[in-house]
């Protein structure tokens, strides 16, 4: 980025804000535009946030997040939620809450109650650091488009950058066919061979080259817990902390 000078400021509204909000233990950036403003670093709102929305991405291509260290990215594919946190406070494990009214159907509510997002929480909590979920590398890509000329970035559902280590966590949906595979993966496969196949593939994909890039994958699985009839995990956070820490010891 080349003007730091707003960055300082940025920090400063952000600790005042959560010093007078100390319920809060976290806020979507939108929240605290009106305190960027009157605070001179902002003219105006824009599209509920985007002034500093486009702050952060700027520093996010130029992995200067750091340097904001309330920040914390919530990546859904190629789309990130930006949210700000207190300092010294763990991230809560469904960020959303504070800003989206969920319903029963809802995608986003699902994805956030989702096996995997309680295990990568429970993974935060035992590294004590916070993962960047669905962190795409620029040597791990999947197969050619049909086209023969684009390669997609595969996604990996936890990456701990301090301690170079990826976790992917394994549903049942890893094992077998799913109704739903993404279809960006999908028209990658330039063969005619099934999606289950193509999982496969891209699981042990990721199991090589990660390593051959000096990055540690651990791998949980829904079977490594209890689980109820419809392989989903039967939560007990004392216990599934135990089964992570197991998994996690050599990071630990």
């Amino acid at each position: 980025m080349k003007d730091l000078s707003k960055v300082e400021k940025i920090n400063n509204v952000i600790e005042e804000y959560f010093k007078g909000n100390v319920s809060l233990t976290i806020a979507p950036v939108k929240d605290l535009m009106p305190a960027f403003i009157k605070a001179g670093i902002f003219a105006k709102d824009v599209k509920k946030g985007l002034p500093i929305r486009l702050i952060l991405r700027e520093l996010d291509a130029e992995n200067q997040l750091a340097l904001i260290p309330f920040v914390y990215a919530e990546r859904h594919g190629n789309h990130t939620y930006w949210y700000f946190v207190p300092a010294n406070v763990v991230t809560p494990d469904v960020p959303y809450k504070q800003e989206i009214k969920k319903t029963k159907n809802d995608p986003i509510a699902i994805r956030l109650n989702s096996d995997e997002t309680y295990v990568i929480g429970l993974c935060d909590q035992v590294l004590s650091l916070k993962a960047n979920r669905q962190k795409r590398f620029d040597f791990l890509l999947g197969d050619l488009h049909k086209n023969g000329k684009k390669q997609t970035k595969l996604p990996v559902d936890a990456y701990y950058e301090e301690l170079q280590l990826v976790v992917e966590y394994k549903e049942i949906q890893n094992f077998r066919p799913r109704a739903n595979f993404n279809q960006e993966e999908e028209e990658e496969n330039t063969k005619a061979i099934s999606r289950e196949e193509q999982r496969r593939i891209y699981d042990e994909r990721r199991a090589k080259v990660l390593p051959e890039n000096d990055i540690s994958l651990v791998v949980i699985s829904y079977s490594d817990f209890d689980y109820d009839e419809q392989n989903k995990i039967i939560r007990n956070e004392d216990s599934d902390l135990k089964i992570v820490q197991k998994a996690l010891k050599r990071f630990c």
